[in-house]
């Protein structure tokens, strides 16, 4: 019987931080006293353009037939769990887990542990027979465990009676998620809201197109092959230098109780199509791509595959006959490349957890769906001595930070997503609206949407709920209904509601067309970039995450008060990689998707350029807190010489810039053109909407609604998410019947709730005056009355600090040491006094030292 390949033995920890990762840390380590799972984790995403063989290869590695449909892969796929199983000392294979069989195994092997323990107390140390082997395993076996298969809830009660003894043993496991993504750009940005950093990122590139051959981005459905019209190109290189600095930019997540956590990504590059090259006698192309890719430094980035012979593409054959000799071999040489990659982190697990996480799988498989209600979710706890209802708020946030379950109590509290699949499916139909024709759209939504609906959501961007309940129609039912699905896809950022649109209610940004062209940019005010730096081999360059740019947009326009859409033209963006906005009432921006860096074009008013680049600065720092990336974006500039791969990095003091490749170091901030230098200009007068610096965080100072973004970014900044708005517009003095309006309202938005609510209090509605007119004093000490007290410190602390930076009085002294002859003099008339009485005494070394202090 082939075991699972996993090593028992104690592992040192990483304790746990005072994170959101780590809530309910002492649920957690009373369940580790139970009974533990040494699970063994490798996160595995796919990465490549559209038809470079992803679901194929994935296919390869499990050593199942070839996929019979080639239809476009959706923005991800439900991720595949299998596990690892040893063939020899060397070579390994990868099997999909059942479920159903699993939890089968760990109660089998719950059982015996319980046997062997009413045995030790019976027989006092009794020599067994020699024919009677040990049965001292720690690990699962893959094969059939029991020739028994009781009903789950048999099973599950099996296994909870075991832990209530406290007798179970460490067991070891392992797995490994895939998750299949789709390479539509679109589906690019979306994917990294729905996945966790992987430990291994596949890059699949097809062979036959060599480094440089651009991919035609297509959508196939029903075996028909749609092209994509977009402006964004990808060759196989451009593909890995993407995922390389995207995914290097990822945090990793944090868990506690875990060791051997991988300290970044790693990549492995999968060459399919090879077959197709030595039918052509083209593998000296195969030669070429390694060597260029290794000139270049790729090498010290992706795992090598045959060093003597400087490779690093693992070229494969992914459509090998079912069965055959050749596809076995061609899977365990696959999966043992992987595995000598070691990137597997290992989870202690309570059993009771890892029991929790495969009940809520069986309980939606048997349910023929991908989530659970709260409702479905208790009464599989209680079945496991889960009684306390806080309890399961722990677990479920714990399997959530570990696993692939989605859990979103602030906003879907009744839901949880065992997968994430429903909402990836009809994600990936909305995005897919754009790129089939009218004829063919019944494939996608059923009825499908009338062509005025269709032509408002793909020129604008815009739908109405009803747009997304035709598509989403086979996962909608009386507990997942079309109003979760929107509060989600807010929740996440993903779409943004707007009012008073006759063409919808809601802007999906990833809807839209990709610009033909871009408008010479101004020469009066120059644009400005953001981005991350990528350093590689003494090499400096720009990148972003992937998924930055739409999240930015949908929060910009979550300022409803100082953010709009401009009008519709040839000289305004509408585009899913350039969108025009209006900001302050008066001014238009153009904010451009440049896949290297981000774009700000402004050329209006120079005096409000600062007030700009804050406004898109704050969108993009919580873009990336959404992206789980950290903040730490530069600001750049095209280089004014002929180099268009030099940029001007603007250094930390504003005043400064340095050169990626220039020779001649062109400091532009530091010349006489403005046209940089206004982006971080400090102005006399203050910008539109903008507070005077000396005002803007007094305590004491009355607010009013002008202050409302300030107040909103305040909280956010320190951590308050609103879900308690209703007991904070208590505290500030509003009525329960002003709020129970803005509660119904804004149901299930919670951020226009809040803001509904500051505004009233802004405007000193019902009794607001006597508890505090609207001050950050009144706000802080409601926060306190809440018990909001981490969020009203950080205010406090941000008030205090402020205040210290304006009363700095700056003292500037500067130390001159005088050395000239004997007899030079000059020193005094320095100072404006007369000249020493004695001209002829020598000055003394004290007298000289007492001057100079």
């Amino acid at each position: 019987m082939a075991k699972i390949s996993s090593s028992s033995t104690s592992i040192p920890i990483d304790k746990p931080e005072d994170t959101p990762a780590t809530d309910g840390i002492q649920g957690i380590e009373k369940w580790l006293e139970e009974g533990i799972v040494n699970l063994e984790i490798t996160r595995i995403n796919m990465h490549g353009a559209p038809g470079a063989g992803k679901t194929c290869s994935q296919h390869l590695l499990l050593n199942e037939p070839p996929p019979s449909s080639t239809d476009s892969t959706p923005i991800a796929c439900r991720a595949v769990k299998a596990t690892r199983i040893s063939i020899d000392d060397r070579n390994k294979k990868w099997e999909r887990v059942e479920i159903q069989d699993l939890l089968n195994q760990l109660a089998s092997h719950l059982e015996e542990n319980m046997k062997e323990e009413r045995i030790s107390l019976e027989v006092d140390e009794a020599p067994k027979p020699k024919n009677d082997a040990p049965n001292c395993s720690d690990e699962l076996s893959v094969e059939e465990p029991t020739k028994i298969k009781p009903i789950d809830m048999e099973v599950i009660k099996k296994i909870a009676n075991v832990l209530e003894t406290g007798k179970s043993k460490k067991l070891s496991t392992n797995w490994v998620y895939f998750i299949d993504s789709g390479g539509q750009p679109a589906y690019r940005e979306l994917l990294p809201l729905f996945t966790r950093a992987a430990a291994l990122n596949i890059i699949t590139i097809d062979l036959t197109k060599g480094l440089d051959e651009k991919y035609k981005f297509q959508y196939r459905i029903c075996q028909n092959a749609i092209p994509i019209q977009t402006k964004l190109q990808y060759s196989n290189r451009g593909i890995i230098q993407s995922t390389i600095s995207s995914e290097a930019m990822l945090n990793p997540i944090k868990i506690p109780y875990v060791s051997d956590m991988p300290k970044h990504p790693h990549y492995l590059i999968l060459g399919t199509r090879v077959d197709e090259l030595k039918e052509k006698g083209m593998l000296d192309r195969l030669d070429y791509m390694n060597k260029k890719l290794i000139n270049e430094g790729f090498n010290n980035l992706i795992k090598p595959q045959n060093e003597g012979k400087g490779s690093v593409i693992f070229p494969v054959n992914t459509l090998l006959p079912a069965g055959s000799k050749e596809r076995e071999e061609a899977s365990v040489e696959l999966c043992t490349a992987i595995s000598h990659c070691r990137v597997a982190m290992t989870i202690m697990l309570p059993i009771r957890l890892f029991t929790f996480e495969i009940s809520l799988q069986l309980e939606a498989k048997k349910k023929q769906q991908s989530f659970l209600t709260r409702g479905e979710v208790i009464e599989i706890g209680k079945s496991l001595q889960l009684d306390d209802e806080s309890e399961i708020d722990d677990a479920l946030q714990y399997l959530h930070n570990v696993t692939i379950i989605l859990y979103y109590p602030a906003v879907l509290p009744n839901i949880i997503f065992v997968d994430p699949k429903p909402v990836l499916d009809v994600l990936s139909c909305l995005i897919a609206i754009r790129y089939v024709d009218h004829k063919d759209r019944h494939l996608i939504a059923n009825p499908p949407p009338s062509p005025d609906e269709t032509r408002d959501f793909i020129k604008y961007g815009l739908f109405k709920g009803d747009f997304i309940k035709s598509i989403g129609k086979k996962f909608f039912n009386k507990d997942f209904k079309l109003s979760h699905m929107i509060t989600l896809l807010k929740h996440l950022h993903i779409i943004a509601k707007v009012e008073n649109r006759e063409e919808g209610d809601y802007f999906f940004p990833c809807a839209l067309p990709s610009y033909d062209k871009l408008n010479p940019a101004s020469k009066v005010v120059r644009p400005l970039l953001i981005a991350w730096e990528i350093h590689n081999r003494g090499t400096t360059t720009l990148a972003i995450p992937q998924g930055l740019f739409p999240l930015t947009i949908v929060h910009l326009l979550e300022k409803k008060d100082i953010v709009d859409f401009c009008p519709v033209g040839k000289e305004y963006y509408r585009c899913h990689d350039a969108m025009s906005l209006c900001v302050y009432e008066k001014y238009y921006i153009d904010i451009i998707n440049c896949y290297t860096h981000i774009e700000i074009r402004f050329d209006d008013c120079k005096e409000s350029c600062p007030e700009i680049r804050k406004l898109v600065t704050e969108a993009i720092k919580r873009s990336s807190k959404d992206l789980n990336v950290d903040d730490d974006h530069i600001f750049a500039f095209k280089c004014p010489s002929e180099n268009e791969q030099c940029y001007c990095i603007v250094q930390e003091d504003k005043y400064s810039a340095r050169c990626t490749q220039c020779r001649s170091k062109c400091d532009i901030l530091q010349s006489d053109d403005d046209s940089y230098e206004c982006w971080f200009n400090n102005p006399q007068l203050p910008s539109p909407g903008a507070e005077s610096p000396s005002t803007k965080m007094q305590p004491t100072k009355l607010l009013d609604t002008s202050n409302l973004i300030d107040v909103l970014d305040v909280l956010d900044d320190h951590g308050y998410s609103g879900v308690s708005y209703y007991k904070l517009g208590l505290c500030l003095g509003l009525l329960p019947r002003t709020l129970d309006v803005i509660k119904e309202n804004n149901k299930g938005d919670t951020k226009s709730c809040l803001r509904k609510c500051l505004t009233a209090w802004l405007e000193q509605r019902d009794s607001v005056m006597k508890r505090g007119v609207p001050t950050y004093d009144t706000l802080i000490r409601a926060l306190r009355k809440m018990g909001e007290n981490a969020a009203a410190d950080g205010i406090e602390r941000g008030i205090n600090t402020k205040q210290l930076e304006e009363d700095e009085v700056e003292l500037k002294a500067t130390n001159i040491n005088m050395h000239d002859a004997p007899g030079a003099d000059g020193s005094q008339h320095l100072l404006n006094e007369p000249p020493p009485e004695k001209l002829t005494d020598s000055t003394q070394e004290s007298e000289s030292k007492e001057e100079s202090n």
